[in-house]
């Protein structure tokens, strides 16, 4: 049987965004979506943690996009029985600037001009709050994660879209060459929301991995 499923969402986005996805996947896989509201990214850590051994879930494949990526590869580096592969979308943790003024206006635009997609962006950030979505952001922008990529161990899928102006799809690079037992894929005409810009491409991928985890386990 295949391992769980975890998705994990970004620093302004939540379960919504993977509506794509779960479409995509839940016929042929035990899917489960978690809110991290509000935790830095070593929080969330903490708590998904805790949360997979509280459930039984482990060893799952962690599929996190943004800081929902840098969440996984915390869990991945730290706790590797619970983690049986990771897929990362354009995880954060790397970047070419650490000034968080720098990236505000690349979020609302790697969202795109959709009404509704804008919508969504404003009530999630809404939700976390201006003044702790600054501080989360803070954070994640000074934090060094080296480190944790030389100590994942599992397969990982590593997903970019090319046209990302959030954070330049030439970052997957560096994360691809730290991160031991890895392969990088980049979606052309995407930016920085697979889920959301290249749907059907992204699903393609993570199907892909999902069943060569499935071959090599079994």
């Amino acid at each position: 049987m295949a391992p769980p499923l975890v998705l994990l969402h970004g620093i302004t986005a939540s379960t919504d965004w993977w509506r794509p996805t779960i479409a995509a996947l839940e016929a042929d896989h035990d899917v489960h979506v978690v809110r991290l509201p509000g935790f830095r990214y070593r929080e969330g850590a903490t708590w998904l943690r805790d949360w997979l051994e509280r459930e039984g879930l482990g060893p799952a494949t962690l599929v996190g996009h943004s800081m929902g990526g840098t969440t996984a590869l915390q869990v991945a580096a730290d706790a590797p029985e619970l983690v049986d592969g990771l897929a990362l979308i354009a995880p954060a943790g790397i970047f070419a600037t650490n000034a968080p003024r720098r990236y505000v206006l690349p979020v609302a635009r790697s969202v795109g001009a959709s009404p509704r997609r804008l919508a969504l962006l404003a009530r999630d950030a809404l939700r976390v709050g201006p003044v702790r979505l600054w501080k989360v952001g803070s954070d994640l922008l000074a934090s060094d994660i080296a480190d944790t990529l030389r100590r994942v161990s599992v397969p990982t899928l590593i997903v970019w879209g090319a046209d990302d102006r959030l954070l330049p799809p030439t970052l997957g690079g560096v994360f691809s060459a730290e991160i031991p037992d890895s392969r990088l894929v980049v979606l052309d005409r995407c930016g920085h929301v697979p889920m959301l810009d290249a749907p059907a491409e992204l699903n393609v991928e993570l199907r892909r991995f999902l069943e060569e985890r499935a071959n090599q386990s079994r």
